[in-house]
């Protein structure tokens, strides 16, 4: 007994320095292969054998290890060698948020942000599992269909939406040029056309002598257009993402 206290007395209190990540202390000894740590960085609290704490090879799970800001945790990334869906929807936000060169490449992501809970890839992992729509192939992960222009990957902002639907409300300014959505120059007839993308059909819905009369006509027929994919989809969506397409509205600064 007085040579097990005398170990409990070496440990307990002490601080060791980890090979990456940081300082812990031990905070209880309970055999040799059950020292309880604790990460002076984080507040993470595991328990390790007595070995490792010589060695240093020991992981802080609640250290922002993925672009200095992602959490994985204990939450297992791969399986049978690759990463799994909820990791990859994970990784690829991240990315988007806080990877420079990813944002060099495509500019509308600039100024996009994560929330914290979101940073926590525990926490990202079963709000996934609760989402309509996760499990299915064709469905994606939306950030401003319920807020538009919203810059935040968020448990109140993201919802998984079939890829059509994602595809009605993207809005590509730099491809169309100078005149409002949905209206283009034509040069035999010296007017105004304005055309809707019904999957992979352009259909053209006149020509006017204004790109402001052509947004209007354009604006009314792809506001009926997501109508009719709400109810087609209706059912099949969280009913938030039904809601927010009944209610969609094209603006020509869109």
């Amino acid at each position: 007994m007085l040579i097990e206290q005398e170990t409990k007395d070496k440990y307990e209190g002490r601080v060791f320095e980890t090979k990456n990540d940081g300082k812990l202390r031990v905070i209880e000894y309970r055999g040799h292969l059950d020292v309880i740590v604790k990460f002076e960085d984080t507040g993470y609290v595991t328990s390790v054998q007595a070995g490792a704490l010589i060695t240093g090879k020991i992981k802080d799970h609640f250290k922002p290890s993925v672009r200095g800001v992602g959490i994985i945790g204990k939450e297992q990334v791969k399986i049978d060698g690759k990463h799994t869906k909820e990791y990859n929807l994970w990784r690829a936000m991240i990315d988007r948020c806080y990877w420079e060169k990813y944002q060099e490449k495509y500019t509308s992501y600039i100024g996009c942000t994560m929330s914290e809970n979101f940073k926590y890839f525990p926490y990202f992992k079963e709000w996934c599992s609760e989402q309509t729509g996760f499990n299915l192939p064709t469905y994606q992960l939306d950030k401003d269909l319920l807020v538009k222009g919203n810059k935040i990957y968020s448990e109140d902002t993201c919802v998984f939406v079939p890829r059509e639907i994602n595809n009605l409300t993207i809005f590509r300014k730099k491809s169309r040029g100078e005149y409002p959505l949905g209206v283009s120059w034509d040069v035999k007839s010296s007017k105004y056309r304005s055309q809707l993308q019904k999957g992979d059909k352009r259909v053209s819905l006149g020509w006017f002598d204004s790109p402001l009369d052509a947004f209007v006509v354009y604006k009314e027929a792809k506001e009926d257009y997501i109508k009719q994919k709400a109810e087609f989809w209706k059912g099949q969506i969280d009913p938030k993402v039904y809601d927010a397409l009944m209610n969609f509205t094209i603006e020509i600064t869109d």
